[in-house]
């Protein structure tokens, strides 16, 4: 090879006819662009493969569980999640700009499009903070940590922690066994529906103050005194609880109580109720449950027998599967209550059934929970249908929507922050003036990058945030 063939291959990989950044193993400019736009894309075919496993999850979910797509998107705040597509689209627009600016020369206008996106980004990772410690305060959290304070509608709930700001539970959870040891009835003792035109149960519930000490691993709670709370707090749906302390206006008055089911709390299962009449009755009234098993409430329903034997003429109700609620005193300030305020109710059982006397009769009656009314709740619209909905309890496996929300969100979150360092490196090159008509490579595959994780959002938002 002559010394002038090789002055001009020196020419073409020293940087003399463009950048100082065209590597000496590549032809030219053209042929280290291609490779790197090659390499980009391989890149972002196996980032699609990476999110495709979640979207697999989010369709099977979906297909089998549809109830828990349509009652968790209610806790997603869509203004939010708007907020941050249109954040996200317009730092598209300003990553592709400055790939166009590095094309051409324009320093100033590509340092101002690079810091444009890497605003934007900082931006979408400040909204989304905002959206992620608004669920960990509120316990709507993914597995399970899902312990949500409020339903999607916005009323409160009966947790686990039983440390909500602003509201107390009758439950007392066991953590070594993973259930309530105490503070759950069997909706069978009590009607849970305060909208029913029907029955309503007979209950007391009170607040009571006390000290808790821990004890060999035990927590012992030692009362030192309590008070009825009498009002029945108001509900948003059917308005005001009729003749069970609710107040006929909008107007709530505090402390008020409820029964709300949540069956991340009070678990269904059996249950059997009993009446004791006579001077050696210790209670007139109980009910008894939750067991796992028919067989399990048999057992105690037949040892409650003999027990009562001695105390009154007791009368049984037999073992009956249902679901389980319990009692939430609502308080209408942000103050969590810790362990020295505990609530606790006392509720009448449905009679037993009555025997009747016509031979051609059903044998058995249904429960009679309480007085009937006259008054007949009018049809609710398909608006009331969805507000009654949102304002219960969790369907189950609600939990593994926010499992699968908190995976793609927080994947996607971290490829943000991954952009944002990415981009904060071109800006400092951008500074410097290293990118020219002949090197603009890592502008242009950074703007790839960026524009596939807006795209992901662009699905998110509406899988996740709209569709219901």
């Amino acid at each position: 090879m002559s010394e002038q063939a090789h002055a001009a291959h020196g020419d073409d990989h020293g940087g003399h006819h463009g950048s100082v950044f065209i590597q000496h193993h590549y032809d030219d400019a053209q042929h280290q662009f291609d490779s790197g736009k090659l390499g980009i894309w391989l890149f972002l075919a196996q980032e699609v493969l990476f999110f495709s496993a979640l979207f697999v999850a989010y369709i099977l979910y979906r297909h089998h569980h549809p109830e828990i797509y349509a009652y968790a998107h209610k806790y997603l705040d869509v203004k939010m999640g708007a907020i941050n597509t249109a954040v996200l689209i317009f730092s598209s627009l300003t990553a592709a700009w400055a790939v166009r600016a590095a094309q051409l020369r324009q320093k100033k206008l590509l340092v101002a499009c690079l810091a444009a996106t890497i605003a934007c980004a900082c931006g979408f990772l400040v909204v989304k903070y905002f959206e992620y410690t608004h669920k960990v305060h509120e316990k709507i959290l993914f597995g399970r940590y899902f312990d949500p304070c409020v339903s999607s509608g916005g009323t409160p709930l009966l947790t686990r922690s039983n440390e909500c700001p602003g509201s107390k539970s009758s439950v007392i959870w066991d953590k070594t066994t993973g259930g309530a040891s105490s503070g759950c009835f069997g909706d069978v003792a009590l009607d849970v529906d305060a909208g029913a035109p029907h029955v309503q149960a007979d209950c007391k519930v009170y607040e009571v103050q006390g000290t808790e000490t821990t004890k060999d691993g035990k927590v012992e709670f030692t009362e030192k005194g309590r008070k009825e709370i009498t009002a029945r707090c108001f509900d948003p749906v059917f308005g005001p609880a009729g003749g069970v302390g609710g107040s006929s206006s909008n107007a709530q008055a505090y402390p008020c109580w409820k029964t709300n089911a949540n069956p991340h709390v009070c678990k269904g299962g059996w249950f059997f109720t009993w009446h004791c009449s006579g001077p050696l009755c210790a209670k007139p009234f109980a009910g008894e449950g939750p067991y796992p098993t028919q067989a399990a409430c048999k057992e105690q329903h037949a040892a409650k027998k003999g027990a009562l034997g001695s105390q009154g003429d007791a009368v049984l109700t037999e073992c009956a599967t249902s679901g389980a609620s319990g009692f939430l005193v609502e308080y209408g300030d942000h103050t969590v209550r810790k362990g020295d305020v505990r609530i606790a109710s006392e509720c009448k059982t449905p009679a037993p059934p009555v025997a009747s006397t016509d031979p051609f009769a059903d044998r058995v009656k249904p429960l009679a929970l309480g007085q009937t009314t006259t008054t007949t709740a009018p049809p609710l619209t398909h608006a009331d249908q969805k507000a009654a909905m949102y304002a219960g309890p969790p369907p189950e496996h609600t939990n593994m929507f926010f499992t699968i929300y908190f995976a793609m969100t927080g994947l996607h979150g971290v490829h943000v922050l991954v952009g944002v360092f990415v981009f904060i490196w071109l800006l400092i090159r951008a500074t410097k003036g290293h990118f020219t008509p002949d090197y603009f490579g890592p502008v242009d595959f950074a703007a790839l990058y960026w524009h596939i994780v807006d795209l992901i959002w662009i699905f998110l938002f509406p899988l996740l945030y709209l569709i219901h």
